[in-house]
């Protein structure tokens, strides 16, 4: 009996490179909105309700809305609130759910980003937000240079 190719769980089979390229628009509108300061454009691109989370570096978990708004409009309107470059972008979905890791670049260090996305009828949203800091990977002839020890076993997350 011929074997058949796998089939892919429905999960999988619907998430594609247009569903990925849509929520790769989201990721980059979350940046820019930040980056232009502008508060009405984060308020639409987060879920308008709903389980949600935002985790800025070095603060407790923020899990209402009103309260992760409130955060956004203070960094924003903060005079010494820095640019951030998004790069590295990776993009992982299922239906109606995806996850960007991404690296923020800052003028004076990185961090890595896990934005979750949730797509409603108008398009994708974020339902959570965590970026906290990691040492600065450093180019140079396709290589990232280490700027301390071997990081030993990268499988232990602890």
């Amino acid at each position: 009996m011929p074997r058949r190719p796998p089939r892919l769980p429905p999960l999988l089979a619907e998430f594609d490179d247009e569903e990925r390229e849509a929520v790769l628009v989201a990721n980059r509108s979350f940046y820019r909105a930040f980056n232009e300061r502008d508060y009405d454009a984060m308020n639409l691109l987060w879920a308008p309700s709903g389980a949600m989370v935002c985790l800025h570096p070095g603060q407790a978990p923020l899990l209402d809305r009103v309260e992760i708004m409130a955060s956004w409009r203070a960094i924003m309107r903060h005079p010494e609130s820095p640019r951030i470059r998004c790069t590295d972008e990776w993009v992982v979905g299922r239906t109606g759910l995806a996850i960007v890791v991404c690296r923020e670049i800052l003028a004076n260090g990185q961090l890595m980003a896990t934005n979750s996305f949730v797509r409603l009828t108008d398009g994708w949203h974020i339902l959570a937000h965590h970026s906290g800091p990691v040492p600065p990977v450093e180019r140079g002839q396709g290589t990232a240079a280490s700027a301390g020890p071997p990081l030993g076993d990268r499988r232990k997350l602890h």
